[in-house]
């Protein structure tokens, strides 16, 4: 039997270009290919090697070749300087022309043609002017009118040096040009005191002579300097009239050195290399004939033991390498091919027998195979089967919440609004005291249902973080005065360490995350303290809450964030909290990319930490205002619209806006309200309608109806509110979607007095009457912007 060609490639795939040059062909030219490759990688990495050390070394001599031409052209300056000063002073010592100022005649004439041979010094422009003591001028060297002539400027200057009575010397900045300012005082012979001055102006660029260099003085900053360009600086040793004006020569010159070396040394490199590879290839392409002569021999008698058969023939062997011992092992294959002959038939019954024992395997095998798929597919299906189970089951646990709550806010909605009604009509009655109870009752019942809408709000994702610069500090203090007296009435302490932290966050969210671990902590500790604070971390902030009570077994540790889980509480006691709290905040901590954990010991307490990955910044610590005490809201009088298909709600929502005041006109579906509005001589103030209506309709369609019918009768559209007790999260996104307030069941008498205000205050037809309500400004969100 045959077996697979080892020199094909696996699946019929095709190589490449370079992989059919380096494999297919004689080996004398693969050989030849192979050391023709070798030998331009080598050259490239030799090339390579000698443009990076003669480039740095280039470099390291362009630099100090910059360096002595700047210290050269320094050396040039200071002697232009030094040439200039003495020639200057030894002018304002001349004893002759120091006498001539006291002369009348002097001033005159006979100086003027002696200084106008001192236009130039050193081939260096000046201006010149000799003046007596005051500062008038005498007499000058010529130079009255262009850029050089001496300004009214120069001649203040120059006054206040004669009054100073001792040689000065500055620079100026006239006409985009720096000057070099002087002053000589002259010194009469026979008093030894000045009776004048000599003032010379140099240009400050006449004094450099290389071109690319400049003059710089104190306080003078140089040009930019460009990213292909070095500069060199040198201070000048100058006279010591000049050494107050700190002179420096900064030479300008490109960063590299220039590309001489690239114009003689690549050709030559390349020729040479072209040279070098053509050899390499010749002489091995000569070497791999040479070495490959026997292999040709070896290919020549193959191909004829192939066409004519094994006839005894032989290959010739030559010397004791690697190809003589493949001479000599195909002769010894030779030798064998007879015996293997002989064999094969012999073989032929054996390997019969043995294929029949192989597949009787591979049947069994794949028998076997067979039935492992189908149980793998049996395995797959039960488990897609048990995900579905599950799903639907997480589905059903939703819709039963959304449901339930909806449910159970009618009704707690009606009593809510009954309540508060009949609170406000018994007054001082000896009954109001069971009112109150009822009231404590229904909070408790409302605070169950802001909690399960707070986890709907946060599956449905309609909470939207409102990022802004955050005092900590404040939180901190705000919560101590707040939990303080609570926690001394358990018999416990409670501090938080006073920080100046600033930080980006949303305030209400985070200060809810806080509220709620403090919230646990005081619920499950008996005795000892709580402490709350903040630590630095490695690129976070982690807020802190200590406390020394109950703990938390480790097997509970990671279920504590899961929705009505409490360990210690099996009687599902109503004062120990309602298992929402730890799963709000991690829902609020992972909408605000933080992460919360917990690390406890029973019996010893727990340390719940907020990790924000955010720098905190430090500030000064703020401290909080004193709270306003809250005032219920006078909501005047108006008229509100009430659409609300349950009777109970709607029957109780009309009694408490009666009671605040207002005129109240009931409906029960978009219709009914449309008729009631056309019998009214005027309009309402205050739309408020239920999200759920009769037949499928909805508050929104109502509402829509209502502002449609007063647009066409010329009215301006009523503050509306979509009052709703679905705790759905796809029903809360279409709700918060709708750009109209809401309010979500139950609702108290004082929201509802907050809101009778608010639609007085806003009054119809303003243009954020339908529009988002910010956060916190009229209206309860939800318990999640409450704490």
């Amino acid at each position: 039997m045959s077996g697979p060609d080892p020199y094909r490639p696996p699946n019929g795939a095709i190589p490449s270009a370079a992989q059919r040059m380096l494999t297919s062909g004689r080996l004398a030219r693969r050989f030849a290919l192979v050391s023709l490759m070798l030998g331009v990688l080598i050259a490239i990495l030799i090339g390579a090697s000698l443009y990076v050390v003669s480039s740095r070394h280039l470099a390291r001599q362009h630099l100090a070749n910059v360096e002595a031409n700047a210290s050269l052209a320094a050396r040039q300056t200071e002697g232009l300087l030094n040439t200039l000063v003495t020639t200057v002073r030894e002018l304002a010592d001349n004893s002759v022309l120091a006498t001539a100022l006291v002369d009348s005649a002097g001033k005159e004439t006979y100086l003027v043609p002696f200084l106008g041979s001192f236009d130039h010094i050193a081939s260096v422009p000046l201006a010149i002017v000799f003046t007596d003591f005051e500062g008038e001028p005498i007499a000058d060297n010529g130079r009255r009118s262009g850029t050089l002539s001496i300004s009214p400027a120069d001649m203040a200057w120059l006054r206040a040096a004669i009054a100073a009575g001792k040689p000065a010397a500055t620079v100026i900045h006239q006409d985009d040009t720096h000057y070099l300012l002087a002053a000589e005082m002259l010194i009469y012979s026979r008093t030894s005191s000045p009776e004048g001055a000599l003032l010379y102006k140099v240009p400050l660029d006449s004094l450099v002579l290389h071109p690319e260099a400049e003059l710089l003085h104190t306080g003078e900053q140089p040009r930019p300097l460009a990213s292909d360009m070095i500069a060199v600086t040198v201070p000048l040793t100058v006279p010591n009239r000049l050494s107050t004006l700190g002179l420096q020569l900064r030479l300008e010159a490109p960063g590299t050195p220039t590309t001489a070396l690239l114009s003689w040394m690549l050709p030559a490199y390349g020729l040479v290399a072209v040279a070098a590879l053509l050899a390499i290839y010749i002489g091995s392409r000569a070497v791999g004939s040479h070495m490959t002569r026997s292999l040709r021999e070896l290919e020549r008698l193959a191909g004829s033991i192939a066409t004519d058969g094994f006839t005894g023939q032989r290959a010739r062997v030559r010397g004791n390498d690697e190809v003589s011992a493949l001479a000599r092992g195909f002769n010894a294959m030779l030798d064998h091919i007879a015996a293997i002959q002989r064999e094969r038939e012999m073989r032929a019954a054996e390997e019969i027998t043995i294929q029949r024992t192989l597949a009787e395997r591979a049947e069994q095998a794949r028998a076997e195979a067979e039935s492992a798929r189908n149980e793998a597919e049996r395995s797959r299906q039960e488990a897609v089967m048990a995900l579905m189970v599950a799903e639907r089951a997480n589905a059903a646990k939703t819709h039963f919440l959304a449901a339930a709550s909806h449910d159970l806010r009618q009704p707690v909605q009606s009593l809510v609004l009954l309540t508060s009604a009949l609170a406000l009509r018994l007054g001082d009655h000896p009954a109001a005291s069971l009112v109150g109870s009822i009231e404590a009752s229904m909070d408790a019942l409302c605070r169950l249902l802001d909690a399960i809408l707070d986890i709907s709000k946060l599956d449905a994702g309609t909470v939207s973080p409102n990022v802004q610069t955050v005092s900590l500090g404040a939180i901190f203090a705000r919560l101590e005065g707040e939990y303080r007296l609570r926690a001394a009435e358990k018999g416990i302490a409670f501090r938080s360490v006073p920080t100046g932290v600033t930080l980006n966050a949303d305030p209400a969210l985070l200060e809810r995350i806080i509220r709620n671990l403090v919230e646990n902590a005081l619920r499950y500790t008996d005795h000892g303290r709580i402490l709350l604070g903040c630590r630095h971390g490695s690129g976070t902030l982690r807020i802190q809450i200590h406390d020394t009570g109950i703990g938390i077994p480790p097997e509970h540790l990671e279920r504590i964030f899961h929705e009505f889980y409490q360990i210690s509480n099996p009687t599902r006691d109503r004062g120990k909290g309602l298992g929402l709290g730890l799963a709000i905040v991690d829902r609020l901590a992972r909408l605000l990319g933080y992460r919360v954990h917990v690390a406890s010991r029973p019996n010893r307490g727990s340390c719940f930490t907020l990790e924000i990955p955010m720098p905190a910044l430090s500030a000064p610590a703020i401290v909080p205002a004193a709270a306003e005490a809250e005032h219920a809201p006078q909501p005047g009088r108006g008229i509100a619209l009430v659409i609300d298909d349950d009777p109970l709600v709607r029957e109780g929502l009309t009694l408490l806006i009666e009671d605040l005041g207002w005129r109240a006109i009931a409906a029960d579906s978009a219709g009914h309200a449309l008729r009631l509005l056309r019998e009214q001589p005027r309009p309402p103030d205050l739309v408020i309608a239920d999200y759920r209506l009769e037949a499928g309709a909805t508050g929104l369609q109502a509402i829509h109806a209502v502002e449609t019918a007063l647009t066409e009768q010329g009215h301006a559209p009523p503050l509306s509110v979509v009052l709703t007790g679905d705790t759905a999260p796809e029903r809360i996104a279409d709700a918060e979607a709708s750009g109209y307030r809401i309010l979500h069941k139950p609702i108290a008498a004082k929201e509802v007095a907050q809101l009778l205000s608010g639609a007085l205050l806003d009054g119809p037809g303003r243009d954020d009457a339908r529009g988002p309500t910010p956060e916190g400004a009229g209206r309860r969100d939800s318990a999640i912007l409450q704490g």
